[in-house]
């Protein structure tokens, strides 16, 4: 639906006028309003658009929070969210970093691949396999470049990758038990009670998951005495 001139404010901006004052690309404003970090544009025929002044402060705070935090679009588009409500997104911004952590540079299946050696049937592969989960499709960052660096070691030397389809299967129902005991102990919360508690529960949650899995890990191997697991046991566990 189009409107008419008479209806465009006169702070409003052009296209050309956004992109100037805020110094990022026609593709990536488009790509905002189109995942709802931007409100919509009023158009007054197809190839002419006027946008909200709020624009350029919200395309600078996105800018702010993508070169200090390593939050995907919808991660912030959730903060946005709660700005506009009026809310201190403090505590939330501290817990989207806790989960999400620090920013790092972000490349393409093609950098990607070629940065870990992976050829591309590879990387294809460990992707649908959840073995290497991007956060935004198609852009890898720096902790995705550290595991399929370890991943390409173990193949190389013969690792068959269906060995460790395990790993998504059994990190579904920890995330989802993670979930219900943080809706359990948040119910009813206020905005910041719910974010403080969340955090803490969130990183109680990443440590004792290493932990545990460590931990069992370790007493297992002391219980084999070695590098290959005893026919019989010859005593309790250490």
């Amino acid at each position: 639906m189009t409107a008419s001139p008479d209806e465009i404010r006169p702070d409003m901006m052009k296209m050309k006028d956004l992109a100037d004052a805020t110094g990022v690309p026609k593709s990536t404003i488009l790509l905002y309003v189109k995942q709802g970090l931007l409100p919509q544009p009023v158009k007054t025929s197809p190839n002419m658009a006027y946008y909200d002044p709020c624009c350029v402060r919200r395309i600078a705070f996105i800018k702010q929070v993508q070169s200090t935090r390593r939050l995907p679009l919808a991660a912030i588009k959730g903060l946005l969210k709660e700005m506009d409500r009026g809310r201190d997104i403090t505590p939330l911004l501290e817990l989207q970093s806790t989960v999400f952590g620090a920013a790092s540079e972000k490349m393409d299946a093609q950098a990607f691949a070629k940065a870990s050696g992976l050829p591309w049937d590879q990387l294809e592969t460990l992707v649908d396999m959840d073995l290497i989960i991007p956060l935004e499709p198609g852009l890898f960052d720096g902790q995705d470049l550290d595991l399929a660096c370890q991943l390409k070691a173990c193949m190389d030397q013969g690792l068959d990758l269906e060995d460790l389809a395990f790993y998504p299967r059994l990190a579904r129902p920890i995330v989802d038990e993670e979930i219900r005991l943080r809706e359990k102990w948040t119910q009813g919360l206020g905005f910041s009670e719910n974010a403080s508690l969340t955090l803490a529960l969130t990183r109680m949650a990443r440590g004792l998951r290493a932990y545990v899995i460590d931990r069992t890990l370790q007493k297992e191997l002391i219980r084999f005495k070695g590098l290959k697991k005893r026919r019989h046991d010859d005593g309790p566990a250490v």
